[in-house]
C-alpha cells in the first residue's frame, strides 16, 4: 500500500509538483527524526522523474538529511537515504549540463558542492565499511553520484580520486559487481564532461580493474554488463588515449589467452569508435595487434580477425595505408593448409572451419564505398585471385572486385581515378597480367563440379574485368557470359536439388 501511495504521489507531482514536494519536505524535517522509509524513497523517485524541478529544493533536502545522518545505522533506512542522495546528486549533475532548460534562477556550482560535501564526508567515514550486501550496493551508488557533483569543483577533486580507488576495490568486496560498473561508468562520464585529466596511476588502476572483470573466466560477464565495462574503457581512452593503448598493448603479451582476447576486443572497439583523441593512436594499435597475428591459440587469432573487421569498417582515413587485408588471406590459407596436408584422411576441426568462415565473412562484408577503399583494396585483392590456396575465397573476392570496378566505371568518378593514380608503381607491377588472370578464371569456370558457386563467381568477375583483359571483349562478353551464367546457375540449382533428393532418400 505504501509503495502504491508513493507512486501516486510521484504521478500527482506531474501537475501539482510544489504541493507534493512541500508535503514531503514537511515529513523530512519533522522534529529532526528519521522519516518513514516511504517518504525517503518517494523523494528519490521525485528527483529521478523531475530532476530540474527539484533543483530549488536541493539545499533544504540535504540540510534535513544532514540533521538525521547520525541516527541512520544500516538496513532499509540506510538504503532509502542512499537512494535520495544518489538520485538528487544525479539531478544536480543533470542541472549542470542543461541549466538553460531550468526555469529557476541559475545557481553556482560551488553552492551545490558545498551542500553535498558534508554529506559525502559523512558517508565516506561511516558507511564505506558496511557489511550487508544490499547496504554496500546502495552506498556505492550514492557515493559515486556525489563524486560526480564534486568533480565540478577543483578543490574537491582530490577527495574524488581517493574514493575512486575505494570504488574499484568494491569489485573484490561485493557479490554483484554490476552496480560498481554502472557507478564507475557514471563517474567517468562526469569526468569527460568537466574535462578533468585522470592522474596516471588512477588511469592504470581503472584499466586493470575493468580488464580484470572482462577477462575473469570464472565469472563470464553478461552482454549488458560486458557492454558497460567496455564503455568504461572507451570513456577513459577519450581522456587519456596514450595510457589506455599502452595498457592494452601490455595485455597482448601477458601470456594469458583470456587477457589477450579481451584486449583485442577493446582495441577493435577503439578503432571503430574513431574518436579524435584515439585516432592518432591507431598506428600504435595496429602495430600492437600485428604482434599476435601468429598466436597459436585459435581464440586469439579469431579476435585478431574481429579486430580487422572493426578497423576496416571504421571509415578512418588514417588506417588505409595498413595492409591488414592480407592477414585475412594468410589466416584462410593457414587453416586450409592443414586440411590439404591431411590428404585423403584429412578432417576439418571445428576451430579451423570457423576461422575460414570468419575470413570469408569479413571479406564479403567489406564496404568498398568508403573513401580510400579503391587505393587500399584494388592492387591487393587482384593479387589473391591467382594463388590456388586462396580459391576458397573467390566468391567474396569476386564480389569486392566487381563492386570496385563498378565504382571506377561510374560516370563522373574523378575521385576514384585519383585514388587509382595514387597506387604506387611497385603495387602496379605486382598486378597479374591480363592473360594470366584470364587463364586462371577460365580454369575455375571449366571445373564447376568442384564448386558451382565458385565457377559462377569467376565468370561474373571475368565479365566485370573485360576491359582490363582486352578492350575488344566488351561487346562479345555482354552476350556470351550471361548465357554461360544462366547455364552454370542452373547447374548449381540442379546439383543442390539432387543433393537434397539423395538426403531425402537416405532418410
Amino acid at each position: 500500500v505504501k509503495t502504491a501511495a508513493s507512486d501516486v504521489l510521484v504521478a500527482l507531482a506531474r501537475s501539482h509538483f510544489h504541493f507534493v514536494m512541500s508535503e514531503l519536505q514537511s515529513h523530512l524535517k519533522a522534529m529532526g527524526k528519521v522519516p518513514d522509509e516511504t517518504v525517503l524513497l518517494t523523494l528519490g523517485k521525485m528527483a529521478h522523474s523531475y530532476a530540474l524541478r527539484c533543483i530549488p529544493f536541493v539545499g533544504m533536502t540535504l540540510l534535513a538529511l544532514r540533521a538525521m545522518l547520525s541516527q541512520v545505522g544500516s538496513g532499509r533506512i540506510l538504503r532509502a537515504v542512499c537512494s535520495v542522495l544518489e538520485q538528487w546528486s544525479k539531478g544536480v549533475n543533470a542541472y549542470f549540463s542543461s541549466q538553460e532548460q531550468c526555469p529557476f534562477p541559475c545557481k553556482g556550482v560551488a553552492q551545490f558542492c558545498e551542500a553535498i560535501y558534508p554529506v559525502f564526508r559523512y558517508a565516506v567515514v561511516n558507511w564505506l565499511g558496511c557489511k550487508e550486501e544490499k547496504d554496500k550496493q546502495a552506498v556505492v551508488g550514492a557515493v559515486a553520484a556525489m563524486m560526480g557533483v564534486l568533480l565540478h569543483e577543483e578543490q574537491y577533486q582530490k577527495h574524488v580520486w581517493e574514493q575512486l580507488f575505494w570504488l574499484l576495490h568494491q569489485y573484490r568486496e561485493v557479490q554483484d559487481t554490476s552496480q560498481v560498473t554502472k557507478s564507475l561508468s557514471y563517474v567517468l562520464e562526469m569526468l569527460e564532461g568537466v574535462q578533468t585529466p585522470i592522474p596516471q596511476g588512477t588511469a592504470l588502476a581503472i584499466s586493470t580493474a575493468v580488464h580484470g572483470q572482462l577477462s575473469d573466466v570464472t565469472k563470464e560477464p553478461g552482454l549488458t554488463r560486458k557492454a558497460v565495462l567496455s564503455r568504461c574503457i572507451m570513456l577513459q581512452a577519450r581522456m587519456c588515449p596514450k595510457e589506455t593503448v599502452v595498457f592494452l598493448h601490455s595485455q597482448l603479451s601477458s601470456g594469458s589467452e583470456a587477457s589477450c582476447v579481451v584486449a583485442l576486443g577493446l582495441l577493435g572497439a577503439l578503432a571503430h569508435a574513431d574518436a579524435p583523441p584515439t585516432r592518432e593512436k591507431l598506428p600504435q594499435v595496429v602495430e600492437a595487434v600485428q604482434s599476435v597475428c601468429n598466436h597459436p591459440s585459435a581464440q586469439v587469432r579469431r579476435a585478431v580477425l574481429e579486430f580487422i573487421r572493426e578497423l576496416l569498417s571504421s571509415g578512418s582515413q588514417s588506417c588505409w595505408a595498413w595492409d591488414v587485408v592480407g592477414h585475412i588471406f594468410i589466416e584462410f590459407s593457414r587453416t586450409s593448409g592443414r586440411l590439404v596436408a591431411g590428404g585423403l584422411f584429412a578432417w576439418e576441426s571445428q576451430e579451423d572451419g570457423a576461422l575460414r568462415a570468419l575470413c570469408m565473412d569479413i571479406l564479403g562484408s567489406l564496404d568498398v564505398s568508403l573513401r580510400g577503399m579503391t587505393k587500399l583494396l584494388w592492387p591487393r585483392l587482384l593479387q589473391y585471385v591467382m594463388p590456388a590456396q586462396y580459391s576458397g575465397m573467390l566468391i567474396p573476392l569476386s564480389r569486392c572486385l566487381r563492386a570496385l570496378v563498378e565504382r571506377q566505371e561510374r560516370a563522373g568518378c574523378k575521385e576514384e581515378e585519383e585514388e587509382m593514380d595514387a597506387i604506387d608503381s611497385q603495387e602496379q607491377a605486382q598486378l597479374p597480367a591480363p592473360q594470366t588472370l584470364l587463364a586462371r578464371l577460365l580454369v575455375v569456370v571449366a571445373a564447376p563440379y568442384l564448386s558451382g558457386k565458385r565457377a559462377v563467381a569467376a565468370l561474373q568477375l571475368l565479365q566485370a574485368l573485360h576491359s582490363r583483359i582486352h578492350r575488344a571483349l566488351g561487346a562479345v562478353w555482354a552476350t556470351k557470359i550471361p548465357l554461360l551464367l544462366q547455364y552454370l546457375e542452373g547447374e548449381v540449382q540442379l546439383g543442390r536439388e539432387g543433393l537434397e533428393g539423395r538426403e531425402g532418400g537416405r532418410k
